[in-house]
Order: C-alpha cells, then sequence, then structure tokens
C-alpha cells in the first residue's frame, strides 16, 4: 500500500521574510524540503540551511516537524493528519476493504492505541477510522504523539 498522507494545522510554517527573502530561492527551499525521505536528510538539510543562514526561526522549525509529521503519517498509513485547536486527528486509509487493514502496521497501531487510552481514542464516523489525541500543544508535540504509534 502506498499512502500521500496530507497535514492540515493551525500553526504557521513558511520560511520567514525575515530568514531569507528571496521568493526563488525559498521555493527551491520548499521543494527541496519536500523531496527529503528520512530524518538524517532532514537533519542534514536544516544543518545546511543554519550554516547558510543562521539560527533557524521558530516557524520554520515549525515546517521541517511538519515534513517529519507527513513521512510518519504515510508510514503508519494515514491519509491526512489534522492538529488544530490542542488535537490530533489521524485519518486511515479510506477503503476498508484495503490489505492495509491485514498489516502489522495497522495491528501495530491498534495495539499503542489501546495501550495508551489516556492518549489515544479510537473512533468511526461515516465508516472512516479515525485516531484522535487531545492536548496536543504544537506542532513537535503532535509528532512526538504520532511516534508512540510506531
Amino acid at each position: 500500500f502506498t499512502v500521500d498522507c496530507t497535514i492540515e494545522t493551525d500553526q504557521i510554517a513558511l520560511i520567514p521574510d525575515t530568514y531569507i527573502d528571496m521568493t526563488a530561492e525559498k521555493i527551491r527551499i520548499y521543494k527541496e524540503l519536500d523531496s527529503l525521505q528520512s530524518d538524517k536528510e532532514i537533519n542534514s538539510f536544516k544543518e545546511k540551511l543554519t550554516d547558510r543562514f543562521g539560527k533557524m526561526p521558530e516557524e520554520l522549525d515549525r515546517l521541517f516537524d511538519i515534513v517529519r509529521i507527513r513521512q510518519l503519517g504515510e508510514r503508519l498509513g494515514f491519509e491526512k493528519i489534522i492538529i488544530k485547536n490542542g488535537v490530533l486527528i489521524a485519518f486511515f486509509i479510506s477503503n476498508p476493504l484495503s490489505q492495509y487493514y491485514r498489516t502489522n502496521v495497522f495491528s501495530r497501531i491498534l495495539e499503542n492505541v489501546s495501550l495508551n487510552p489516556k492518549l489515544f481514542e479510537l473512533k468511526q464516523n461515516d465508516n472512516r477510522l479515525r485516531v484522535f489525541s487531545r492536548n496536543v500543544d504544537g506542532i513537535s508535540k503532535a509528532y512526538e504523539i504520532l511516534k508512540k504509534l510506531q
């Protein structure tokens, strides 16, 4: 199974003009960031930007966390992750007949949800299965929470 996970958040995660003011350079950086495949690549790219442009602003740090969340979401089989108003909602693959629901990844997620009832809630509405987590006070916290589903 292959999933392209989309992320929605209410927190701004852009490259501020005070950090990089050239639009073409920002676009190049966004494209490169989107193509990164691992935490190692993300960390390396982050170091290159810091070496070139100086200390990274908070908004750009959030952008790196969003990329990490999207990659983790894809590995976990989520089609969409929403992080808004202190709530994280991760949507499983919408096709209930998908092979995904027979994988070890899905089984591990269910196990981790049941082992952490104070952290996770599993809900099904309109034939869509979702994992909820409340009191998510930021993008980096959302990433840490999602890692607990692995």
